[in-house]
């Protein structure tokens, strides 16, 4: 199972959250945003609240250290264009309520494989482009 960090999530998002992982038997731990980055390099994977793109200072930064640390950002508030920018900046995958075991299981596995990442959270089959915005080259659509 895998140790998962938990940061700057809508506090009932982040219970479903918790239940969803908890059924799994996935090690959870809480971080504060404003914690060092060391604290986060221990993680196998981390989901950040994405609101007002607030996770986006740790992602830059965990992507200088660790690359290829899967990276979630979870939001209350789904938008195309929040989630392309947020998988532009580096994130693994963007999620939003309601979050169903399924959906995190997909998201966990499909994460934590070695080689490219998948991504199902509003693909367009076919295309490369959404609303006027290319996807990342590391984007494999399903």
């Amino acid at each position: 199972m895998a140790k998962v960090f938990l940061t700057g999530i809508d506090e009932a998002v982040e219970r479903g959250l918790e239940r969803a992982l908890a059924m799994e038997k996935h090690k959870i731990e809480h971080r504060s945003g404003a914690a060092p980055i060391g604290d986060f390099l221990g993680a196998d994977i981390v989901f950040a609240g994405g609101s007002g793109k607030q996770y986006l200072p740790l992602l830059l930064s965990l992507r200088q250290e660790r690359p290829a640390l899967p990276f979630i950002v979870v939001t209350r508030l789904p938008a195309t264009s929040e989630w392309l920018d947020a998988l532009e900046a580096g994130a693994t995958d963007y999620c939003a309520p309601p979050i169903e075991l399924r959906q995190i299981n997909w998201i966990m596995e499909s994460a934590l494989q070695p080689g490219p990442k998948r991504y199902c959270v509003m693909a367009v089959q076919g295309t490369r482009a959404i609303a006027g915005k290319r996807f990342p080259a590391h984007c494999v659509l399903p």
